[in-house]
This record gives C-alpha cells, sequence and structure tokens, in this order.
C-alpha cells in the first residue's frame, strides 16, 4: 500500500496506512447499508415489483446481481440454495464494491491489505463448516473420512491385517482432509489479495503516465477484474457449501 499511501481518509486524524483499510471497509460497509436501506421499503412490496423498472438504477441493478447470484447458487449448492443465498450475496457484495472503491481516486481498495480478504475468508471457513455441522449433526465428521468399509471379510487374520492397514490410511485421510480444509481461507485470502494488488499498482501506474485517455481501458479491465475476484471468491464459498452439506459422502 506504500506506492499510493494517501487517501481521503488520511485527513482524518489518527489515520495512516497500517489502518486505512479498516476505515475504507467501514465506508463500504456503511454505504452498502444505506443503499439497502433506500432499496428495501421498494422492495416489500411485491406486486410493485413485479414489473421492472423502464430505466436502469440502483434498484434494477441490485435486482440483476440477486438473480445472477440465486441462479448460481441453485446450480451450485442444489435445491436448498436459498437458505444460503444470504449469506453468499452478502460476501460478493462486500468485496465486489471493496474492490471497486479502489477505481475511485483518493481510495485505496480494502482488499489490497491481506487481512481483509482474510478476514471474509475465516468467516466463509467458519460459515460453511457450521452449515455442515447444522444440515448433518455428528455426521458432518464423515467428510473427513474415506469411505471404506471392512464388510464381507470372513477371516480373522486378513480382517486384523486389513484393520491395521485401514485405521493407518483412516488416519492419514482425516490429516490430509483436514489440512486441505485448513488451507482453504489461506488459498481463498492471497488469491484476493495478490490480484487485487496487482491490479490497482497497474492501474496506478497508467494512470501516472497518461492522465487522459489511455487508462479509460484499464479502468474497465479493472472493473472486469473486480467482479472476476468478488465472482471467482463467492463461488468458491458456495462449493464449499454444497460439499459441506451434501449427503452423498
Amino acid at each position: 500500500m506504500e506506492h499510493h499511501p494517501h487517501t481521503w481518509f488520511h485527513f482524518i486524524p489518527g489515520v495512516n496506512h497500517h489502518n486505512v483499510h479498516m476505515i475504507t471497509t467501514s465506508f463500504v460497509v456503511l454505504m452498502l447499508v444505506a443503499g439497502s436501506l433506500i432499496i428495501y421499503p421498494r422492495l416489500k412490496v411485491a406486486q410493485a415489483n413485479l414489473i421492472p423498472d423502464k430505466k436502469f438504477n440502483l434498484k434494477t441493478f441490485f435486482e440483476l446481481l440477486v438473480e445472477v447470484l440465486a441462479g448460481l447458487s441453485k446450480d451450485v449448492i442444489g435445491p436448498n440454495h436459498y437458505k444460503y443465498l444470504p449469506f453468499v450475496g452478502t460476501i460478493f457484495m462486500f468485496i465486489f464494491f471493496s474492490n471497486l472503491i479502489g477505481m475511485i481516486p483518493g481510495f485505496l481498495p480494502p482488499t489490497e491489505n491481506w487481512a481483509t480478504g482474510a478476514a471474509v475468508a475465516i468467516i466463509s471457513f467458519i460459515a460453511y463448516n457450521y452449515f455442515g455441522f447444522a444440515e448433518q449433526g455428528p455426521a458432518y465428521v464423515k467428510h473427513f473420512m474415506a469411505p471404506l468399509s471392512l464388510k464381507g471379510v470372513k477371516n480373522i487374520f486378513a480382517f486384523g491385517i486389513l484393520f491395521i492397514l485401514l485405521v493407518g490410511f483412516q488416519v492419514f485421510f482425516i490429516g490430509v482432509e483436514l489440512i486441505g480444509n485448513v488451507l482453504r481461507p489461506i488459498t481463498l485470502s492471497i488469491r484476493l489479495f495478490a490480484n487485487i494488488t496487482a491490479d490497482h499498482q497497474l492501474l496506478g501506474s497508467f494512470i501516472e503516465l497518461f492522465e487522459w485517455g489511455l487508462p479509460i481501458p484499464f479502468m474497465i479491465l479493472g472493473i472486469f477484474v473486480s467482479f472476476m475476484q468478488a465472482f471467482i471468491f463467492t463461488l468458491l464459498s458456495m462449493v464449499y457449501i454444497s460439499m459441506a452439506v451434501s449427503h452423498d459422502h
């Protein structure tokens, strides 16, 4: 973040490059809450929303995003996707607008700081494991075990040898599954941090070199990257939820 340390928030006493990402995060959350309070009263009346608005506005923008996320969650999670749509939708909105605010001069994207991405990734990690336990109860731990059985082995000697091998393999398999599970939030946060940092640095460099005209394509690319990173993060969260609540294991 040292390549462009000054933002509008640095005029606030006590704000520096170490904590500006927290202030920007709070600002993004405040804007999303304000937008929700503006739009929600219009969405309460179902009959008034059967026909879309003729003009593209903030309401139709959010409706479009929710429709896309609802369709995607149904394809990934399944018929009960609506239970998890508020969670994954919140993640998408927060990451997308956190990325997008970096396109405005005088702001830094809070996702450019690794702590922001790590915090969201940990929330996703806790949530999908919670959803798994809520859906399946103690049977959720079977997701970390190999689906092996000694049924059909009648020879006592063979049963003993296979049992020892099975226990050893299960310990190894559970260890691998637990490590993979713990690595998920780490990979999510690193992917988000690296891509947004690179995108913002590239855009900042071209804006400094060419103030007019040329940065526009890179700004369009930056908007696309902001959307795609939020989309990928949300999609992976959906996949993890789908794996956690699945009864097929």
